[in-house]
């Protein structure tokens, strides 16, 4: 015990003999590892720390060079943990531009959560995206953190499980490339502003391009901001772009320090967009806990679902018509040019809206050459009941009332072809009289399960499988004179599979043709001079694998 007592009291006075009363009081250096080589620095990189308050410390001892190869998908960081890499002043660059590895992170947001803290660092990357990425899990980027490159987003937290944090005093600065944008929080990610600003030309990218959007703030604020955040925006359907957290209310400074890049494109309603540039602002909500939210320019509400888009901009009119479904307007009844209403597509302006029951679209112009009704122009409208076109239109596109399992009413008189899947899952049809389509696409009725009848006196051009699933279908009317053909390549439809079921439908929920009576012309009868030909009083067109006739309910040929 003596010898321990002594020990102690001989170093307490070695400590005490070294610092003289004029000798300078600085911080005290934090302990960590200190690297100078990208394979110290992968070993460094094994095991995080257990809190925020006690990382796995990495000082850069000078530049380090990443070398070439690498592998996208495994960034170095092996587990869950907390580490602070204090570059300490230096550079991290790449050896090659084939390269393609992420420094730090994770790839997955099943993946053990990952935290990284960066500063005092440099990160020189050409045609790199994700030099540091988290899917699960936060980078925070303190003071002197500097990105020069090619390519934008070195820096992304992507998904709801990953956060990307501007620390208290950072200034992120980029050496502009090709890119305006150096760091990214994707798809649901939030971004912190946690009192740290970016420098004139750096871009945090804020990607929020699916629909429904979160249903929270895009960006958290904990206190006031004292600098200028520059964003480029790719939104749409968003809610609140901004909000306090913890007891800090947002205020019109903090709004006004958000300066969004002109080239951005948002959207307020559902799955449309626009340029940034004079069509939306940022504003502060106080009615929604002082909430900053993006809004369109000079924009008027409608106080119906009766529509006129003419003399408006595409991107008015798009908001004009999402607004009207969202305030409860259900039956919508348009005019004006058909290029401004923004029909079709996957983010089209009727796509995934689940509140429009009827929609007449008799006096919108405007339909091209060939008048179709846009691919995927009412896609997964469920309580949509009755659609009204204008006399002028031929065609309906691919998928254009996909899923649409209300659906029970639309004029089609005037249509002369339909396209692949476009009434795909409209289990509510009941009767289809189609008299002058001359053309029908593959699985353009699969999963009508509600489908009873279906006449087609014209066509004579078949896609493949089109009733499949139609378990209801007890009569079809194919009276057309002449060769019955496949729509791709004029083959005979004997030789293809028409009227037959895909093999992943079974049991009760098939197309049955030993229950569907079928009439045809009276050229398809046996002995008769065009093909298919009937056979044996109730085989036509060949079983889809056996090649044998299939058998129907019974046929009729007319005159």
């Amino acid at each position: 015990m003596k010898k321990i007592c002594s020990l102690l009291v001989l170093c307490a006075t070695v400590v005490f003999a070294s610092c003289s009363k004029d000798d300078p009081v600085t911080d005290p250096v934090a302990e960590g590892i200190v690297v100078t080589t990208y394979e110290a620095l992968l070993d460094a990189l094994q095991t995080g720390g257990t809190s925020a308050d006690a990382p796995t410390l990495i000082t850069l001892g000078g530049n380090i060079t990443v070398p070439a190869g690498g592998d996208y998908d495994t960034p170095p960081i092996n587990g869950s943990g907390h580490f602070k890499i204090d570059g300490g002043g230096h550079t991290i660059t790449w050896e090659s531009t084939a390269n393609n590895h992420h420094l730090l992170g994770n790839t997955s947001p099943d993946a053990d959560a990952v935290y990284i803290e960066l500063t005092n660092i440099n990160l020189d990357r050409q045609d790199m995206n994700a030099a540091v990425c988290v899917y699960n899990g936060k980078i925070t980027l303190g003071k002197d953190v500097a990105l020069s490159g090619q390519d934008g987003n070195m820096i992304l937290a992507n998904g709801e499980k990953a956060a990307l944090e501007l620390g208290d005093g950072c200034e992120l600065s980029y050496a502009a490339g090709s890119s305006p944008c150096c760091a990214s929080a994707w798809f649901g990610a939030t971004l912190v502003l946690n009192g740290g600003k970016t420098a004139a030309g750096a871009y945090i990218g804020l990607d929020c391009n699916f629909y429904p959007a979160v249903s929270y703030p895009l960006i958290s604020v904990p206190k006031a901001l004292t600098g200028d955040v520059h964003l480029l925006l790719k939104m749409i359907g968003t809610t609140p772009v901004a909000q306090g957290i913890g007891n800090y209310q947002l205020t019109q400074a903090d709004c006004d320090r958000l300066i969004v890049n002109p080239e951005s494109t948002v959207g307020v309603y559902a799955g449309w967009g626009g340029k940034y540039d004079g069509n939306f602002e940022l504003h502060l909500d106080p009615a929604a806990s002082y909430q900053i939210k993006l809004r369109l320019k000079n924009f008027t509400p409608p106080t119906s679902g009766t529509i006129d888009v003419t003399g408006m901009t595409d991107v008015v009119a798009r908001a004009t018509i999402c607004a009207a479904l969202e305030a409860g307007h259900t039956e919508i009844e348009l005019k004006g040019e058909l290029s401004k209403i923004g029909m079709g597509g996957q983010w089209g302006v009727f796509a995934d809206n689940t509140q429009i029951t009827k929609c007449d679209l008799t006096e919108v112009t405007g339909w091209s050459a060939t008048p179709t009704l846009p691919e995927l122009a009412f896609k997964d409208c469920t309580a949509l009941q009755e659609v009204t076109l204008p006399d002028g239109v031929q065609v309906i596109g691919e998928y254009a009332f996909i899923r649409c399992a209300a659906l029970t009413t639309v004029n089609l008189s005037q249509v002369t072809r339909i396209d692949e899947s476009a009434f795909r899952g409209c289990t509510s049809l009941k009767t289809l009289t189609l008299d002058n389509v001359a053309a029908i696409g593959l699985d353009a009725f699969y999963g009508c399960t509600g489908l009873e009848t279906l006449k087609i006196p014209k066509c004579t051009r078949f896609g493949n499988y089109i009733v499949t699933g139609c378990k209801a279908l007890t009569r079809i009317e194919a009276i057309a004179a002449g060769d019955f053909v496949h729509i791709s390549d004029g083959s005979s439809i004997e030789r293809t599979a028409v009227f037959h079921n895909r093999t992943a439908h079974s049991g009760d929920n098939v197309f049955n043709p030993a229950k569907c009576d079928l009439v045809l012309n009276a050229d398809k009868q046996e002995g008769g001079g065009a093909v298919p030909t009937v056979s044996n009083s109730n085989g036509w067109t060949n079983a889809q694998y056996s090649g044998n006739p299939m058998r129907w309910k019974s046929i009729t040929c007319g005159q």
